[in-house]
């Protein structure tokens, strides 16, 4: 902590971390590694035990979208017996306007007590009326078909056991 003369303190400066968090769905397969791996510019804040995070996914490098749900990892373990719902959207085509249809839907990613890897779900109407918001299970052509040109982004903040 730095002072000055009138006896302010200001916090210690934390800076980012970059990590590649695993990103993965049953049939899934890529080839990129390092620097082209799809997870490769997230980043996390650790301060005392809370974790504040930003995954950015890049799709370029994915040969295999799968048939499972997406799902990837926090960069520290989440509090033992929470569960936590994070914010986020997918891209399909960021050629397009990301208000429309076609250029992105919101999703939320939540973990299960335990549990450090998030399941992707994105939210939309369900079938009763009035149609309720409700989560469905995010994979490739539901609810749209992610290309190698397609972005995911979530980002959050939660606590941690570690210290």
């Amino acid at each position: 902590m730095l002072s000055n003369s009138v006896g302010f303190t200001s916090p210690t400066f934390t800076p980012p971390v970059r990590y590649s968090p695993i990103f993965q769905a049953t049939g899934m397969s890529f080839t990129g590694t390092g620097t082209a791996y799809p997870t490769y510019n997230s980043y996390y804040v650790k301060h005392g035990y809370i974790v504040s995070f930003w995954i950015d996914i890049n799709l370029s490098t994915v040969t295999n979208f799968g048939t499972g749900q997406f799902k990837v990892d926090l960069p520290v373990p989440p509090h033992n017996n929470s569960s936590n719902h994070f914010l986020g959207w997918a891209w399909a085509d960021p050629s397009q306007p990301a208000d429309q249809l076609n250029g992105h839907v919101q999703i939320v990613a939540d973990h299960m007590p335990g549990s450090q890897t998030l399941d992707l779900h994105w939210l939309g109407g369900d079938t009763p009326t009035p149609k309720p918001v409700i989560e469905h299970l995010f994979y490739q052509g539901y609810p749209i078909t992610l290309t190698t040109a397609s972005k995911i982004y979530i980002g959050g903040t939660y606590f941690t056991d570690i210290l």
